[in-house]
């Protein structure tokens, strides 16, 4: 619910982008996991050249918080984003999502990240320090960092010696 249309409004004025980018952003607002799975058939369906799917385990997580549903929960999960990943696949476009991260007693830990790696070929870690803007790409055997900032325009990188 925190998608803001003047935010992509300022950015294509700064960009001077004259097409309008609002008329190609589709928006689903999820309530529930059983409209999360549905949701493929839609994206199965239509043309989109991304996908974005912002906290994905959120739903699964509160509706499936039982300790007796964790098996339930995580079957169906698994089931989605493979579901998912079959799209991203036969109609060659990115998926982007986003995850919950929680700080148990000192430890940040993701929110079902053994499922999420399965399927997940980059990971972008955010985060901000201070008043700085810090990321973290891992895949396969590889990790870099680097930093930004945000800004009317959009983001831009934003070199470590400053």
């Amino acid at each position: 619910g925190s998608f803001r249309p003047e935010r992509i409004l300022e950015i294509q004025k700064k960009q001077n982008l004259t097409f309008d980018i609002l008329e190609k952003i589709t928006i689903s607002r999820i309530t529930n996991t059983s409209d999360q799975i549905k949701s493929l058939s839609t994206m199965n369906s239509s043309n989109f050249s991304l996908i974005v799917i912002d906290n994905i385990t959120d739903l699964f997580s509160y509706e499936y918080s039982k300790e007796d549903k964790t098996f339930e929960k995580n079957l169906l999960f698994i089931k989605y984003l493979h579901n998912l990943s079959l799209i991203a696949i036969n109609k060659k476009i990115p998926i982007i999502i986003t995850n919950m991260i929680r700080n148990i007693d000192g430890t940040e830990l993701e929110n079902m990240r053994t499922a999420v790696d399965l399927f997940t070929h980059i990971k972008i870690k955010l985060r901000k320090i201070n008043s700085k803007f810090h990321g973290e790409i891992r895949w396969l055997l590889h990790q870099t960092a680097f930093s930004y900032t945000i800004h009317s325009a959009g983001l831009s990188d934003y070199p470590e010696d400053i």
